[in-house]
């Protein structure tokens, strides 16, 4: 009788030399054996090392895999290829060319994953060699966080999921967000995923991110910055960018056509909305075209900027900028009026927060973008009329330097707003100021 094959999820950790190929090389090993197969794997965390803190930081990934070897056999393979990509004995949590440790083992019936399925059967074991599961993966956000994210609705021993646990924002603490996407797949061992850069202070991250598509920097380039200068909004606006915000530019090569460059913005204002009611349980919502709100107030502008050689998109770049923790006070006190942050500045875990956001935000941008390279506008367009709350309010849009007023009814293959006339009348708009009739209230503009 054919034994069903168990499913594992694998702790990787390399702090010496190329971290990046470090764990790359031990994923292919591990395929290459023939024994394991890769389902799953993480985004690329960044992590301060714990104990001995002596050393250089860490890169951390988790992966699912599946095995027909047994829990103490699969050890003996993950240190066979630790020793043959130069692992050598050292202290303690010392430094290491590569780690591989199994976190859990599950057994199972038929082709389910631990997640999916009651029918499975966690192995627990405590010898010399190996415990399961492993004794402190609960106390380790390097483990918690990627874990999360390969497996989200992975039940622990409490009966709640693990997904759960990443809303703490204290699970954050000493880790950041290194390389995402597909930055490993089966097919290779040499994929680039979304590479993220950051700086202390700029002067706009849309400026660096155009500069370096200008120089062939590969699409999934994202710029971080904890300050801006001179942040750029629409119409030449200055966006004013204190510390505690989350600053963020993505370079982006899509095969898309003129007309389709308005999607771009929305699909970042899903992402972002999806993002900040995760990670912080609001009710984030988009206005059309390119802002955030919660509560009626404004927590993130967005920014496309594109270049074409002719007819052909040569790059797009889609500046983000969320009020993750700001002090508002130091916002222009119009700009006050209309805008809020998400947590307060002085918030124990501002720094955790911003990155919980980084993180659910690329992910949930990185999945809309594709969709939308695949399928077309028609792929997204219910999302993203789910998360606009535009459609159905009184407007007041400027278009072509004559306002008008109507209801908004749709968003059409272009991502252009459909406004219904008192009279009947539909009219499309591409772009303008849009303000929204508040019952009670007049229009509240951006």
């Amino acid at each position: 009788m054919k034994r069903t094959p168990a499913h594992a999820y694998l702790g990787f950790g390399s702090n010496l030399e190329e971290r990046r190929e470090n764990i790359t090389n031990g994923l292919a090993m591990l395929r290459e054996s023939g024994q394991v197969k890769i389902i799953k794997i993480s985004s690329l965390y960044e992590t301060e090392p714990m104990g001995y803190t002596r050393q250089g930081l860490f890169l951390n990934a988790v992966a699912l895999v599946e095995t027909d070897l047994s829990p103490q056999d699969l050890l003996s393979l993950c240190k066979s290829v630790e020793v043959q990509l130069g692992r050598k004995p050292t202290v303690r949590w010392g430094p290491r060319i590569l780690d591989i440790d199994i976190l859990m083992y599950f057994m199972e019936s038929g082709d389910t994953l631990p997640s999916d399925s009651e029918n499975v059967i966690q192995v627990e074991l405590d010898t010399q060699a190996l415990t399961l599961p492993h004794p402190r993966m609960w106390e380790r956000g390097f483990v918690i966080i990627p874990l999360a994210e390969v497996s989200p609705n992975l039940l622990m021993a409490d009966g709640r999921r693990i997904k759960s646990l990443i809303q703490d924002f204290r699970m954050w603490t000493g880790l950041r967000l290194f390389e995402t996407g597909p930055w490993w797949q089966e097919v290779g061992v040499n994929c680039k995923g979304w590479q993220i850069m950051r700086f202390a202070e700029v002067e706009s991250t849309n400026t660096i991110a155009v500069n370096l598509a200008s120089f062939g920097a590969p699409e999934g380039t994202c710029i971080i910055a904890e300050t801006q200068s001179a942040g750029r909004g629409r119409r030449g606006r200055l966006w004013h960018s204190p510390s505690g915000g989350l600053w963020l530019s993505i370079l982006l090569r899509p095969k898309i056509q003129s007309p389709d460059v308005g999607w771009l913005s929305l699909i970042a204002g899903v992402a972002v909305s999806s993002a900040i009611r995760d990670t912080f349980q609001l009710p984030a919502v988009v206005k059309w075209p390119n802002d955030v709100l919660v509560s009626g107030k404004k927590v993130c502008g967005i920014l496309p900027e594109t270049r074409f050689i002719g007819d052909e998109m040569d790059f797009a770049v889609v500046g983000i900028g969320v009020n993750v923790a700001i002090d508002t006070s130091l916002l222009p006190r119009k700009v006050q009026e209309t805008s809020a942050t998400l947590v307060s500045p002085d918030h124990p875990f501002a720094s955790e927060a911003r990155e919980a956001l980084t993180v659910s935000l690329l992910d949930n941008f990185s999945l809309l973008y594709r969709q939308f390279l695949s399928e077309g506008f028609s792929g997204i367009l219910q999302e993203v009329k789910e998360y606009c709350d535009t459609l159905g309010r009184e407007v007041i849009v400027s278009h072509l330097g004559m306002p008008v007023h109507g209801i908004a009814v749709d968003i059409d293959s272009d991502a252009g707003l459909i406004i219904r006339t008192e009279s009947g009348e539909d009219i499309h708009v591409m772009s303008g100021e849009v303000s929204i009739r508040v019952p009670g209230a007049g229009y509240a503009c951006e």
